[in-house]
């Protein structure tokens, strides 16, 4: 390393023009209690560890400043949830403190969620006069000194020895112990905002291959030429226009970084510097979702719908997104089935009724996909819920998929001799022919809903429902919550009575499309997802089949999820009266 560093982006950075001379409330605080953190260099010496001092600022959120002890802070997802891939966040501070916010714990808490393991990383920093009003005026005295000197877009700040070496350690440490984690060793990767940044820049750079981390993103860093081996490993890299440091550092790197790796930019038009993981109205907070698609992009990261589960309460775990056959002839099922299953579906929603049961036997069949990795739901229709008739009629059903068994079957209407129906479903979960029991449409009477609950030896694991953005069921939802039974929803789109059409012109979801660059049907499928519910939208075009999938590659933030959900106005598209309903007593599907 050349030169130490400059307290170039410290008053950005506090979230503040003039942070030094306003001289905000700050509220020195006990240092968090971390679980399971990991000290990098093994046990330390605890008059080091006691040496950092916490502090508070408020709307700003907590700082650490006198770091002399580097640990990893782990935020580490279910294994069931994980997707094979680490990431180390290193946050913002100018190498004097780190700010934990946005930049840190709730970037930890969002990567988490997303399946990654993730690791904050407490790296050491300047060690600054401990009295606070010694530090502002260390700080003022920096600043003084940097101003002088002007701003540069050429200027160049080297990231501190302890630093680099305490990114390269913590890569080193994962790898080393990826088995322990659940994760990958080629796939780690560094988050680093603003001087954090210029850490995964400088390891992406001049690491050891075994330091290295295997893809990097630079958030709000600023992007300036230094000497660059032949490859490098794909960068992402998120700014604003008018961020007086990073905005300003030009983009000579991205063009380098072309010619020996994969780089992506993103640079947002207003934000400013520490804008961590975004905030409306500025598009910075796309930036998230963005880096996800990049990853899935460049296959880092791999997790379709397939591996995305609902649980149920019979301890089974349902792929959360299928497809749904309604109104398709046997050859049509055939054909979006094998479509669907190349596009990376494993749950397949068919019925007796719908009379193309043996399309979708024998689509899977012919996929080459072990059975038990797909989730096949049907339904069993009125006029076999006999008890004497279901076990003849349930057999057929196995006949006509060509398979042993049912992974889900409901009641498919509230009408008819529900109450045999539902022993008949009990005593094919008990013969082993089907896993788990449900009820569809059930909600058109809720009495009888509630009169199954009641008398089943065996609870419905699921309700399948008309369930949209206009017509979200929130009442009948809460029911089935408290009493742990899942939602299915079908018409997740609107539906073939004109819904379709009606919800993709609606302003609000057009809007929302506009700014993330997708289709309404993407929007509202994602809404489905992030809201929990399993969804089974049906198409026969298998570029539809493919593009409903991708929902898994972006997420909505909270602010438009809540927008979606206000347009709730229990609009529903299905709208036969209980009397119309009575005629599925008169009506056989074939065998």
């Amino acid at each position: 390393m050349k030169e130490l560093f400059i307290a170039f982006t410290l008053i950005t950075l506090m979230s503040g023009a003039a942070w030094a001379s306003e001289a905000p409330a700050v509220k020195y605080i006990d240092a968090p209690k971390f679980e399971n953190q990991i000290y990098l260099y093994g046990e330390p010496n605890k008059a080091d560890v006691d040496f950092e001092q916490w502090y508070e600022i408020e709307n700003r959120g907590q700082f650490v400043r006198n770091v002399k002890v580097p640990t990893l802070i782990p935020y580490l997802p279910e294994k069931e949830n994980s997707n094979g891939a680490a990431i180390i966040i290193a946050p913002g501070g100018a190498f004097l403190h780190h700010t934990f916010g946005s930049g840190g714990y709730e970037a930890a808490e969002w990567f988490k969620k997303q399946g990654f393991a993730t690791f904050i990383l407490k790296y050491r920093v300047e060690i600054t006069p401990r009295e606070e009003a010694d530090y502002q005026a260390y700080v003022a005295e920096k600043m003084a000194g940097y101003r002088a000197g002007g701003l540069s877009g050429n200027y160049a700040p080297a990231t501190p020895n302890y630093a680099f070496e305490d990114i390269n350690a913590a890569v080193k440490l994962l790898r080393t112990r990826a088995k322990e984690f659940n994760i990958k060793p080629d796939k780690i990767g560094i988050v680093g905002f603003s001087a954090g940044a210029l850490m995964a820049v400088y390891n992406a750079e001049s690491a050891e291959p075994e330091c290295k981390a295997d893809f990097i993103a630079s958030i709000y860093g600023q992007l300036v030429m230094r000497e660059m081996p032949e490859k490098l490993p794909p960068m992402f890299a998120a700014m604003s226009s008018d961020d007086e440091l990073s905005g300003q550092s030009g983009f000579e790197i991205i063009q380098a970084w072309q010619k020996r790796g994969i780089v992506e930019l993103h640079l947002y038009g207003k934000g400013g510097h520490n804008f961590g993981m975004g905030h409306e109205p500025f598009t910075n907070y796309l930036w998230p979702t963005e880096f996800l698609a990049w990853l899935r992009m460049l296959e880092i990261i791999n997790q379709p719908a397939n591996e995305a589960k609902i649980k149920l309460n019979n301890g089974l775990e349902m792929p959360q997104f299928g497809l749904g056959t309604f109104r398709s002839s046997v050859e049509q099922a055939h054909d979006a089935v094998l479509a669907a299953l190349k596009a990376g579906y494993r749950h397949i929603d068919t019925a007796h009724a719908y009379q193309n049961e043996r399309g979708v036997g024998a689509a899977i069949r012919e996929s080459g996909i072990p059975r038990e990795e797909i989730w096949i739901t049907s339904k069993l229709w009125p006029t076999d819920y006999n008890f004497g008739n279901a076990a003849e009629s349930i057999n057929k059903m196995l006949e006509r998929l060509g398979t042993d068994y049912i992974d889900l079957l409901y009641l498919h209407q509230a009408v008819g001799d529900y109450k045999a129906g539902w022993r008949g479903l009990e005593q094919a979960v008990k013969s082993g022919k089907v896993r788990a029991i449900g009820l569809s449409n059930f909600d058109v009477k809720e009495e009888l809903f509630d009169d199954v609950l009641a008398k089943a030896e065996i609870k419905p694991a699921i309700v399948q429902i008309e369930l949209h953005p206009y017509a979200q069921r929130k009442k009948f939802r809460e029911k089935c919550a408290e009493n742990n039974i899942a939602v299915e929803g079908w018409y997740p789109l609107g539906g073939t009575h004109g819904g379709n059409d009606v919800l993709f012109k609606d302003p609000v979801i057009q809007e929302i499309a506009g700014r993330y660059g997708k289709t309404p049907a993407e929007i509202i499928l994602r809404w489905h997802v992030q809201e929990g519910f399993s969804t089974i939208p049906g198409s026969r075009n298998p570029e539809h089949i493919k593009q409903n999938i991708a929902v898994y590659n972006f997420t909505l933030s909270e602010s438009d999820m809540n927008k979606i959900r206000a347009l709730d106005s229990e609009k529903r598209f299905f709208t036969s009266t209980w009397e119309e309903i009575q005629r599925f007593n008169d009506w056989k599907p074939e065998d």
